[in-house]
């Protein structure tokens, strides 16, 4: 079935020129936005972060008060070879070059995860030693995009459709094997790119680059929620114009966006559709999490578990399963989205949307029993 924007009777509202003054203008309040936030707040250097430490005495033991390199200077010299510790003292390094030496051992441990799952023949045929640490980070990504696609979504089909299937599909509207066949297809044909994406933004945090951070103590705790809320407020703003532009814009949706509305139908959603997208459309979408990066200070780690995160949320609305929890946009929000194509363009939250004058309630909703009755 057809999924284009002239077969389904949509109009372009934008063009690339509205969209380039849109584009401009946001990026000048992110710049704005920038500037305010590094008007306003102080950053610790990670040379003067303070660890409590624990060390062991002759009748008992002890807490100790030690800064992060020296700390961590003693433990490299406690637990790491030669071949593999730093030759430079971390205590000498400036805050840029020592954040770029803990986010390098931040990824190789998370490479080691990954990697650990490969056999020993297949490590040493690929001789992964001597890839640039930006191709093992992609390979890392390649790894755990499949297992979190492939094993989340066989999971959560077996229990909507074996298990429960009776009783959430009474109708027997589930989606056919061709259909989920096709889901599997396109998204794995995309995940090489999708997981350059991430590998490309820890390479450039990596370099300094952006405004996020290493250690929760170079702001503190209550810093930090104040910026993961921020951080995820403006990522909720931008997943929302973007998805809402590759609607809008002729161009974005008959090259790009279509590939993912030839799932138009709520008896061809299934969980296995929430990356089956055109690999540039994906990479759209997710985006905002990197650009936010050099706007809102933003933890390194949490930021990379919140994008994998989406990888998460995108298989739970493609589901059909509508369960209310207002203002979260469910997959009632977005089954709706998938068929009138002019509804529900946010993420997490119906915020935007509502904001934006582009929300439709589910039917059998509260708010939509609420518009009924105005």
């Amino acid at each position: 079935f057809s999924s284009s924007s002239s077969a389904m009777g949509l109009k372009s509202v934008e063009t690339v020129a509205s969209t380039a003054k849109k584009a401009a203008f946001f990026a000048l309040c992110l710049f704005s936005i920038r500037q305010a936030v590094l008007h306003v707040t102080t950053k610790q250097q990670l040379s003067e972060v303070e660890l409590q430490v624990l060390v062991e005495g002759h009748f008992r033991n002890k807490t100790v008060v030690k800064t992060l390199p020296v700390w961590l200077s003693e433990w490299e010299r406690e637990h790491m070879s030669e071949a593999v510790k730093t030759q430079t003292e971390l205590s000498t390094l400036d805050d840029r070059a020592f954040q770029k030496y803990l986010l390098e051992q931040e990824s190789e441990w998370k490479n080691s995860l990954a990697f650990c799952l490969l056999p020993e023949r297949v490590k040493t045929a690929l001789k992964l030693d001597t890839w640039p640490l930006l191709a093992r980070a992609w390979l890392r990504s390649y790894i755990f995009a499949h297992i979190l696609y492939l094993g989340l979504g066989l999971t959560w089909g077996y229990y909507i459709y074996s298990v429960y299937g009776h009783l959430l599909f009474p109708k027997g509207n589930v989606p056919q094997n061709n259909d989920i066949l096709e889901q599997i297809k396109v998204s794995l044909g995309a995940l090489p790119l999708y997981s350059l994406l991430p590998a490309l933004c820890e390479h450039i945090v990596e370099q300094g680059y952006t405004l996020a951070y290493v250690r929760v103590e170079e702001y503190g705790g209550p810093l930090y929620l104040f910026f993961f809320f921020a951080y995820m407020a403006l990522v909720e703003f931008g997943v929302y114009w973007n998805h809402r532009l590759l609607h809008d814009l002729r161009i974005g949706y008959d090259k790009l966006h279509y590939v993912h509305h030839k799932y138009n139908k709520e008896n061809t959603l299934s969980p296995f559709a929430g990356l089956a997208f055109h690999p540039l459309d994906g990479i759209l979408q997710a985006i905002p999490y990197f650009w936010t990066l050099f706007v809102i200070p933003m933890h390194s780690l949490t930021y990379e578990l919140m994008l994998f995160g989406t990888g998460v949320w995108t298989t739970n609305i493609h589901d059909c399963i509508e369960v209310e929890c207002q203002p979260i946009m469910g997959a009632g929000y977005h089954t709706i989205h998938h068929t009138t194509y002019r509804h529900n363009y946010g993420q997490f939250f119906t915020y935007m949307d509502r904001y934006f004058g582009t929300i439709q309630y589910p039917e059998n909703s509260g708010k939509a029993q609420e518009t009924k009755a105005k």
